[in-house]
């Protein structure tokens, strides 16, 4: 059962948006595991009102945010209720998985409504916050308003439909950044189907059939992005730390990208769902704004 907790509580926190969802996977199996429940909440002006749902075990309370903390008081059902209905029922509805991770508190936020979208919060008061070293795959989004919870109830997130594909140094972890300041978040690589048939030992018949197969699947753009400056993309390449196997081949990667895309297009295989961002010679402004053209694309 949800053990509430009631009074002033800290409200100091650092944001999240996991963008590799292999990556949070491995996180998450590596933390302790608390509990989980799930959250409905909605809004009457700045008051949140919160119902947690743990099996058949209801709670209800109202939330007032002051500065550095919230003030929790429990309220009855009824109340609850009542606030929701004045909303139309309209609400953010979350499953709620809480872990530990050292002297850290880690909430994933599983949210269904109004979008479907995964966000971390980090807290502590054992520690300083800023010591906190986030995984792989995790970009920070603290501070930003789009992200907080009552902007999220009105619909402050413009999209969450869409994965970036590209070989290594093409600019996908830059674009994502610049695009989750927007409230536009993209997933970085689809490892179980895109990436992981993109590989030169796969003939090109196996692998656009099972990109065609997929994309009738789903409900998503898969935005290919490709730079055909060799010499960029391998002096980008040669200023990581830790080069990997398919970082010395990046440029080949990146025609590998190219004919597969050209191909599918060419056989009209694309579902109206594959799109091609060619990010040669292009500011990062410039990859940006054409990525997110298509994303806001009706």
């Amino acid at each position: 059962m949800v053990e509430l907790r009631l009074g002033l509580i800290n409200n100091i926190e650092r944001k999240f948006i996991p963008t590799k969802k292999e990556f949070l996977k491995e996180y998450l199996q590596s933390l302790k595991y608390i509990e989980e429940y799930e959250l409905i909440q909605t809004y009457q002006g700045n008051v949140k009102y919160r119902c947690y749902k743990d099996h058949n075990n209801f709670k209800y309370t109202r939330n007032i945010k002051m500065k550095d903390v919230t003030d929790v008081i429990e309220i009855d059902r009824e109340t609850f209720l009542g606030v929701l209905k004045e909303n139309n029922n309209k609400c953010i509805r979350k499953v709620r998985k809480y872990y530990l991770d050292g002297d850290f508190e880690i909430d994933v936020d599983y949210f269904s409504e109004p979008l479907s979208m995964i966000m971390v919060e980090v807290e502590t008061n054992l520690v300083p916050l800023e010591t906190y070293k986030p995984p792989k795959g995790f970009i920070e989004i603290t501070g930003n308003k789009k992200y907080e919870n009552i902007e999220i109830f009105n619909n402050s997130i413009i999209s969450n439909n869409t994965i970036l594909e590209g070989t290594d140094a093409v600019g996908k972890t830059i674009t994502i950044t610049e695009l989750l300041k927007q409230g536009i978040i993209c997933q970085d690589r689809c490892m179980d189907v895109i990436s992981v048939n993109m590989l030169f030992e796969i003939p090109m018949q196996e692998r656009i059939k099972k990109y065609q197969e997929y994309l009738k699947q789903i409900d998503k753009k898969i935005i290919i992005m490709v730079n055909n400056d060799k010499e960029e993309l391998e002096k980008r390449i040669n200023k990581r730390e830790n080069l990997s196997e398919f970082d010395s081949l990046a440029y080949e990667y990146n025609q590998l990208y190219v004919e597969t895309f050209n191909y599918m297009k060419n056989h009209n295989m694309l579902e109206n769902k594959m799109f091609l961002v060619n990010c040669t010679g292009l500011t990062v402004d410039e990859q940006v704004n054409a990525v997110k053209k298509i994303i806001c694309k009706s």
